[in-house]
């Protein structure tokens, strides 16, 4: 059976996944959905200190899910800032991981760290645009006030630190979903995200950044395909 391990990213947390999940685990086929809080969020906002966290820590923190759990045949999900963690993840957690899904994730170049990825004349954030428009604008007031309620500090660290080599093994499937209607990362810069992960298939998906809150079924609908 399918294991779910969903990877929120920058300033948000495990609660993130909340809308969705319960569509995840009403599949027969769904054996665990395990919601990932990564250090200095959510649950775990307090147990380092935000200057201090690194890649490194956020990739020790679905490691340590997944191995304490003993999860088997295990569909990674990564959004947004997890795109540097899930294949880093993955290369630590071997056979267990089946499959990488990119839920409209940045993806620099080896080198290059997210804050440079900021700088790309296609980035909202480049051009000043604000988390309400970036992660909300397809979703309805209650649902914005809900999610920008929710927010916290990202640490700086995993912002500024470059990327590093890493090798997959050579038999793990991926897949990129592009967001077609994300303000956050436009669907051309999404492209070059997906071109940069050297992911087998893109698959578009009509929906903002947020797509986990604005339609929660249809994505978990999308990500059971994979099951």
């Amino acid at each position: 059976m399918t294991s779910f391990v969903l990877v929120h990213g920058g300033a948000h947390g495990a609660w993130c996944w909340d809308r969705l999940s319960p569509h995840l685990l009403s599949d027969p086929r769904v054996d665990a959905v395990v919601a990932v809080d990564l250090t200095g969020h959510g649950a775990r906002r307090a147990v380092k200190p935000l200057a201090a966290i690194t890649v490194a820590d956020y990739v020790d923190d679905v490691v340590r899910e997944i191995e304490a759990r003993d999860l088997r045949e295990v569909v990674l999900v990564g959004h947004s800032l997890a795109g540097i963690t899930i294949p880093r993840a993955s290369a630590r957690a071997g056979d267990r991981i089946r499959r990488l899904i990119y839920l409209s994730t940045s993806n620099p170049a080896v080198g290059q760290s997210i804050e440079d990825l900021m700088k790309h004349p296609l980035s909202p954030v480049s051009q000043g645009v604000d988390f309400q428009r970036m992660f909300c604008n397809d979703l309805d007031d209650e649902a914005t006030a809900w999610l920008l309620a929710q927010l916290g500090p990202e640490p700086s660290g995993p912002m500024a630190e470059p990327v590093t080599p890493v090798v997959l093994p050579a038999e793990l499937e991926s897949t990129y979903i592009l967001l077609e209607r994300d303000e956050a990362l436009p669907p051309a810069l999404q492209l070059e995200q997906a071109h940069s992960a050297g992911v087998d298939e893109v698959v578009p998906f009509d929906a903002g950044h947020s797509a986990f809150v604005s339609r929660p079924r249809e994505l978990a609908d999308l990500l059971l395909r994979y099951a």
